[in-house]
Order: C-alpha cells, then sequence, then structure tokens
C-alpha cells in the first residue's frame, strides 16, 4: 500500500507541474480535479484505517502528510496559475477544493490516533474526492 501511495505521489506531483504561475486550459484544470480525486480518496482509505485501528498511527502521519503535501502543491500551483473565463473560476474552485483537502489530511497527519476525527476525515473526503469526480467532467 506505500508503494501506491508513493506512486500516486509521484503521478499527482507530476501532472501538478513546476512552478506554477503560468496559464492554464479547461482541460489542465480538469486533470486537476482527477488529481485531487485521486488524493482525496486515497486519504479517505488511510483515514479509513486509522479509524477502524487498521493501521498504525506511525503509517496515518507519514501516508497522509505524503499525500497533504501532493494536496498542497497542487493548490499551491492552481492559485498562482492563470486562465481566462469559465476556466478560471473552475481553477479557483479546484485550488479551493485541493486547500480544502490538504487541510484534511494535514490534521490526520497531526492527530493519527484521533478515531474520531479520523472517521470524520474519511468522510470529508469521501465527499471531496466525490465533487472532484463531479467537477472533473
Amino acid at each position: 500500500m506505500l508503494r501506491l501511495g508513493l506512486l500516486l505521489v509521484f503521478l499527482v506531483l507530476l501532472l501538478a507541474g513546476c512552478g506554477g504561475g503560468g496559464s492554464v486550459s479547461q482541460k489542465d484544470v480538469q486533470k486537476q480535479f482527477e488529481a485531487i480525486q485521486s488524493l482525496a480518496a486515497e486519504g479517505a482509505l488511510v483515514a479509513d484505517g486509522a479509524a477502524d485501528g487498521r493501521s498504525t498511527d506511525v503509517f496515518v502521519r507519514v501516508h497522509s502528510g505524503y499525500l497533504n503535501c501532493a494536496a498542497d502543491k497542487v493548490a499551491t500551483n492552481l492559485s498562482s496559475a492563470r486562465a481566462s473565463g469559465a476556466a478560471d473560476r473552475e481553477r479557483e474552485r479546484a485550488a479551493s477544493l485541493a486547500t480544502h483537502v490538504a487541510d484534511r489530511l494535514g490534521t490526520l497527519s497531526d492527530e493519527p490516533g484521533d478515531t474520531a476525527g479520523a472517521r470524520r476525515i474519511a468522510a470529508e473526503l469521501r465527499a471531496d474526492a466525490a465533487l472532484a469526480k463531479r467537477l472533473a467532467g
């Protein structure tokens, strides 16, 4: 599972691109929604493991930390990018959603032993993943 997570983080960072600040198209924004969906869905799985006691605190802390960094990178890149018209509105929406996902993953990483919190975060991340999927088109 850790290998899969590291591969996912690598793919998300690759999709997010380097540097940010450039212009993005509607298709670029859709790809970012897909990346956000993946991060949120994997984060929900990690949170489920924490809530059910199936994962160690160390695993939850480290894995959700990696996912948090990836989601934060997506949010930062989207926030510094520019687009025009509808693509810009979607870019802003994606940046906001990525920030929410990163915040939830950060909380999970900071409090891996909080089973009630992990259960709540898992539900929130599943909702975030569903929203990202819908917005990806």
